[in-house]
């Protein structure tokens, strides 16, 4: 059994434990409009790091069959945004939205590398309790991301309701820095 001092120890050694709200997320600032990746991180509720999956395939080896991989999947990544009474968050992701499927140009699709972008998910060191020291202890990077779903807006009949908006984003591959 390990002592708790043995414990406290290695977790001091470390830093601490990493924390689910110690993060940032840097999203593209997308040409022809104003709302920068700052406002944008500010108001981010919830991300999602992305998983992979490995697919594997079951092959007999003699009498015992065994797994041998053969792929990766990957799921979209979800953010989730509380709406300010400007909708600026709405309007910028409607907006990345349009840059893929032209609702002005009879829904022409355009090239990947005109709507694909990086994005960063930052995970933070966080110091004690109440404060995040800013430094990027790990950072996942979504290549060539860009949004698949842009999720309906429930409005409700809730006293002290906020909006909130759910994005999906897609992407190429990930890795990490």
């Amino acid at each position: 059994m390990i002592a708790i001092d043995t414990l406290k120890a290695f977790v001091s050694s470390k830093n601490g434990f990493a924390r689910t709200n110690a993060w940032q997320v840097v999203l593209p600032q997308l040409s022809g409009l104003s709302l920068g990746s700052d406002e944008l991180n500010i108001l981010c509720k919830d991300v999602v790091l992305p998983g992979r999956q490995i697919l594997t395939n079951e092959r007999m080896v003699g009498m015992k069959p065994t797994k041998q991989a053969y792929g990766f999947a990957q799921d979209d990544v979800s953010l989730t945004f509380h709406l300010l009474n400007d909708y600026k968050i709405k309007e910028y992701f409607d907006f990345w939205s349009n840059s893929i499927v032209s609702q002005e140009d009879a829904y022409e699709l355009n090239y990947p590398n005109e709507y694909s972008f990086d994005v960063m998910i930052n995970q933070l060191r966080k110091g004690n309790i109440n404060s995040v020291d800013d430094t990027i202890v790990y950072t996942c990077i979504l290549e060539d991301a860009f949004p698949t779903t842009v999720n309906a807006i429930n409005l409700n009949n809730e006293q002290a309701g906020i909006v909130e908006l759910n994005v999906q984003l897609s992407y190429r591959n990930w890795s990490t820095r």
